[in-house]
């Protein structure tokens, strides 16, 4: 499952020549895409010049938040080929996509092949098919892809992360991420029988037996784990539960997947969205020198006494003794404009520093790749008896380093 180019040119530490001032193209404008318009109108050097949607009320809602903020006003693209003609334009230096997870990696490749960089929402692919695609076009391109995976930005896990490229932790040998969310309400049906939230979204994870989420679990964790810096995911194993209600119901009620490293270490990511489990996305990261939890409450433990569990007030201490640079960066301002959401503008807000200043991303186009081919292989996986699957290496060998 891992190819093989030499024509290609690795993307692992991509730099691309500065951009003074990003010109940005939205394709999709749903509810989290114009929540990223806003964010853009406070975030120095860029300006969104271009907005594409099938519906004109999402166009119009977007050019409205632009001009109200005292911007000009954008290129505007509908009907089915817009999204073409926005990633054609000429002054559009990023394509931010917020469309439905299986035409991501369509929109994305397209992109790069006329030139411009690539922002998606997650999952960036659904098929380990297009991580490839993703992938070679990276590297063909010399253009950057990242997912835009905001939990990579929340407080504590850029604490932790911090914490384990400190050494604090030891050497991270496990680690779990989750995806719990208690969406009944959406997902349940009414009483003839018509789902009450009847969407793309819902029409995947009906069709699938795995993991459809996987990205917000496992992001963060592995970079706390150097994964493609250093070590990497090679194989996986999965299982579902029985399915609940009708028989329309979502597939696998609860998934569980287990990921060994290249170097012998774990993950375990979860997805259930059909049971009354508190939201969690787990975040746990054990080191031969101490432990990290997020949820339900935020706790370290440190070799030699991991029974003294560190909460409350003493957590928010180590918390603030590691503060990650982002988050004295960002949260502030970022929580004027966004509340709880700051994390979305730390990750807009580094996206758009690093294309000013032609530096790496802080997630390239083999994380994007990795973390989204869980989607597939959770799913074979699982409908063959949790039987192990190889994780494809699309770093080709640049994991190791140079």
């Amino acid at each position: 499952m891992n190819k093989s180019n030499n024509t290609y040119s690795s993307a692992m530490n991509l730099c691309c020549e500065p951009i003074e001032c990003v010109r940005i193209g939205f394709v999709g404008l749903g509810v989290r895409a114009k929540r990223a318009v806003h964010r853009m109108m406070h975030i120095d050097g860029c300006r969104v010049v271009a907005l594409c949607d099938l519906v004109e009320e999402n166009i119009n809602d977007a050019v409205n938040i632009i001009t109200e903020s005292g911007d000009t006003l954008p290129a505007t693209y509908t009907g089915m080929d817009g999204w073409k003609e926005l990633c054609r334009q000429a002054d559009v230096d990023l394509v931010y996509i917020c469309t439905d997870w299986t035409s991501h990696a369509d929109i994305a490749v397209y992109a790069m092949q006329q030139g411009k960089h690539v922002a998606t929402e997650v999952p960036a692919a659904t098929s380990v098919a297009d991580c490839w695609r993703l992938v070679d076009t990276a590297e063909q391109t010399g253009r950057h892809c990242i997912m835009l995976e905001n939990c990579c930005y929340d407080e504590f896990e850029l604490c932790t992360i911090n914490m384990a490229q400190q050494g604090v932790l030891g050497e991270i040998v496990h680690a779990e991420g989750s995806y719990l969310h208690d969406l009944r309400e959406r997902i349940s049906t009414n009483d003839n029988g018509e789902r009450k939230w009847s969407n793309w979204q819902v029409e995947f994870m009906e069709k699938h037996n795995g993991n459809p989420y996987p990205t917000h679990g496992l992001g963060p964790i592995a970079l706390a784990m150097n994964i493609n810096r250093g070590d990497r995911m090679k194989s996986i194993v999965s299982v579902s539960s029985m399915r609940i209600g009708d028989k329309d119901g979502l597939s696998g009620t609860m998934n569980s997947s287990l990921i060994t490293t290249e170097k012998g270490k774990t993950i375990l990511v979860q997805h259930c969205i059909s049971l009354p489990r508190p939201y969690s996305r787990s975040f746990l990261v054990s080191g031969t020198e101490g432990f990290a939890q997020k949820y339900p409450v935020p706790m370290y433990a440190f070799a030699p006494d991991s029974e003294n569990i560190i909460t409350g007030t003493a957590c928010d201490e180590i918390v603030e003794r590691y503060k990650h640079p982002f988050v004295a960066e960002y949260k502030e301002r970022g929580t004027e404009l966004c509340g709880r959401r700051w994390i979305d503008y730390a990750m807009d807000c580094r996206l758009i520093h690093c294309l000013r200043k032609g530096l790496p991303l802080d997630m390239n186009v083999y994380d994007a790749a990795m973390w989204s081919c869980l989607v597939e292989l959770t799913d074979t996986s699982a409908n063959n008896g949790g039987a192990p699957i190889e994780i494809p290496d699309f770093t080709r060998g640049k994991w190791e380093g140079e």
